[in-house]
């Protein structure tokens, strides 16, 4: 046999062989609603920031994501996406390119329902196409800094926004939380 076949097979047969309480589970942090997030496959810092990009503007669009722009409504709180509405926004952007001016460019003219991953389109100028082109570049910049860190490493970034939320504001948008399976010992 040779030696790239042989070490194959001692892989495969040591996986096989591995229990299945011993199997990869995602840390407790990388959860939310009980669902993994694989946001521990983001780096705990920011990048540096593009040109005219500041902290500030990623507060403000901060404060808009979960404010006047309604994008929590869709996209959670956490922007972990919520199922047939927004997608997650905390593991990287999958649909457009990681700059900051796509992600403006995106939140100016939205995505019609007929090419949305979801049940439903994202307006164009937030959930109620009210903001206006300062508000869009600053919600992009907070867009920016969450799909390229874990988390909000940033001063004035929080741990969690999900108590910021107006109860019943994503009634109809998401399933409800499903239980945690116990876990054995």
């Amino acid at each position: 046999m040779r030696p790239a076949a042989l070490a194959l097979t001692v892989v495969m047969a040591t996986a096989a062989a591995a229990p299945l309480t011993a199997q990869h589970q995602p840390p407790p942090d990388t959860t939310i609603r009980g669902l993994p997030t694989n946001e521990e496959g983001q780096p705990p810092h920011l990048p540096p920031l593009p040109a005219g990009l500041t902290l500030d503007a990623i507060r403000a669009g901060d404060s808009l994501f979960h404010g006047k722009g309604n994008c929590f409504a869709c996209h959670g709180a956490d922007a972990t996406g919520l199922p047939d509405a927004g997608s997650a926004l905390t593991m990287g952007l999958n649909f457009v390119p990681t700059e900051w001016g796509p992600i403006d460019s995106l939140i100016r003219v939205g995505v019609p329902e007929a090419v949305a991953r979801s049940a439903i389109g994202m307006p164009p100028r937030g959930g109620k196409s009210n903001l206006t082109a300062d508000e869009t570049r600053e919600i992009a910049a907070y867009v920016w800094a969450i799909s390229q860190a874990r988390g909000e490493p940033w001063p004035g970034g929080h741990a969690t926004h999900v108590a910021s939320a107006p109860p019943g504001s994503t009634a109809g948008t998401a399933a409800p939380p499903r239980p945690r399976p116990a876990e054995h010992e």
